[in-house]
């Protein structure tokens, strides 16, 4: 698959399965280490305005391509239409365990988690399996479970999926993949996105083009697959337990994931923070990208190095003899 990165990964590491993941790191600041977690057919595009602000507020950045997507492979051939993979080689479990995978071979102990899309339902999944390695979490215009239940407000949709997963695991897409290209211009593609309400005026046609240059080189057949896990995927009983700083940001025109989701997810995450946007849709790191940066600054350096710091800080008591 050609790279289109905006953040060029010049590292990569082989999963507990044989998979290759792709990643850089940017900035080597001294505060709390940032992983991207993209979206589902997303390119690393999203993070072009945020990830550069906390670099700059000393957050070292580390990018990661998700397994299937850009840069990173697969533990084997997906053969024709997807059936030489394993539901277990896409899952939400598995691809939780990728992003630590790629802390440890960075050699970062804890990171603050931002995800997109379901970038969400990836980073709500590491804090269950792996709560230790989790400064915080930044959920952006996702949801923690299932999508399909939630999209659009239309239940109903999650009944049919069922009939579609039987068309679409027969559907060969990779070899559809030229036309894919061809009906993916980011032209077309900013029509789109604005035909059907995912994004509002503020997306551009240039800040699309990562995306929509991604999506003609990704093999669908796959990400259907992963979809597949992302629908049977469910934490809301989790999310009570959750005791890292979180920090919600949202857009009240979001169609794909409705507000109510995100204000569940607030509610139900203790101590939970949210940011509204009024203006904003789906692609919020794109439509907002300044307001979601500062948001994303300040709850970290209030909610996470601060605190840091304070217990740092704090002496250690010692007991008087006996």
């Amino acid at each position: 698959m050609a790279d289109h990165s905006i953040f060029p990964k010049d590292r990569q590491v082989r999963a507990s399965d044989g998979t290759r993941l792709a990643y850089t790191v940017v900035g080597d600041g001294p505060r709390t280490p940032v992983l991207f977690v993209n979206g589902w057919t997303c390119s690393d595009g999203y993070w072009v305005h945020i990830g550069p602000r906390l670099v700059a507020a000393g957050h070292p950045a580390i990018y990661a391509d998700t397994r299937g997507h850009g840069a990173s492979g697969l533990p084997r051939s997906p053969g024709f239409a997807g059936r030489g993979l394993r539901d277990e080689d896409v899952s939400p479990e598995r691809i939780a365990d990728d992003f630590v995978e790629v802390l440890d071979h960075a050699g970062v102990d804890r990171a603050a988690f931002a995800g997109h899309s379901m970038g969400v339902q990836t980073i709500v999944e590491v804090a269950r399996r792996h709560p230790g390695r989790v400064a915080a979490l930044m959920p952006i215009a996702g949801t923690f479970e299932n999508p399909v239940k939630t999209f659009a407000d239309k239940a109903f949709l999650n009944g049919l999926y069922p009939i579609a997963d039987v068309l679409f695991r027969h559907v060969p897409f990779e070899l559809l993949r030229p036309v894919i290209r061809r009906t993916t211009s980011p032209s077309l593609g900013l029509k789109v996105i604005r035909g059907i309400k995912v994004g509002g005026p503020k997306v551009t046609e240039e800040a699309i083009t990562p995306h929509m240059v991604h999506v003609g080189e990704v093999n669908f057949s796959v990400l259907w697959r992963m979809m597949s896990g992302l629908r049977g995927h469910a934490t809301a009983d989790f999310l009570p337990s959750i005791t890292a700083p979180a920090l919600v940001l949202a857009g009240r025109r979001d169609v794909f994931t409705p507000p109510s989701v995100q204000e569940t997810m607030a509610e139900l995450i203790p101590g939970a923070e949210i940011v509204w946007f009024d203006e904003g849709g789906h692609l919020l790191p794109i439509e907002e990208p300044e307001g979601v940066a500062d948001a994303m600054v300040d709850f970290l350096a209030r909610r996470v190095d601060r605190e840091a710091e304070a217990t740092a800080s704090t002496p250690e008591l010692s007991l008087p003899p006996r």
